[in-house]
């Protein structure tokens, strides 16, 4: 299953390029927001327990056709953070997830999952990608 989520993470997008932004405009991050954990079954590893969560998102259909990049960093087993790159939109270039895992007795579970955007042409007073 690994292969398949990943397989199309080489793809070229067609992603706007930075060229693209205005002279005026400098890419920036919009605030971590929280969002929804799904009830998942325990896995028996931290990176299991990632890869659970990516394939049960609708971000993993996205792969093989939207994003041109996947990088996911686990720098301690209770933490990952993903980035999604390459994004076919005009006004935002990446997410950025940040997940927080527990170890169980049945095993490693998500349970705190937080995204921000990267926006392309910068951030509005609303906060939200211009």
């Amino acid at each position: 299953m690994l292969m398949v989520l990943l397989a199309g993470c080489a793809v070229q997008s067609g992603a706007p390029e930075a060229a693209d932004v205005p002279a005026d405009r400098e890419p920036a991050p919009t605030a971590f927001a929280s969002q929804a954990v799904p009830t998942l079954a325990p896995a028996a590893t931290p990176g299991a327990a990632v890869l659970g969560w990516l394939a049960s998102t609708r971000w993993a259909s996205g792969l093989a056709v939207d994003y041109s990049g996947l990088v996911i960093d686990q720098p301690r087993p209770e933490r990952a953070e993903l980035r999604l790159t390459g994004l076919r939109d005009d006004a935002v270039s990446a997410y950025e997830f940040r997940l927080e895992l527990d170890a169980t007795e049945a095993g490693w579970v998500v349970v705190a999952i937080e995204r921000r955007a990267i926006c392309r042409r910068g951030l509005g007073e609303s906060g939200l990608c211009l």
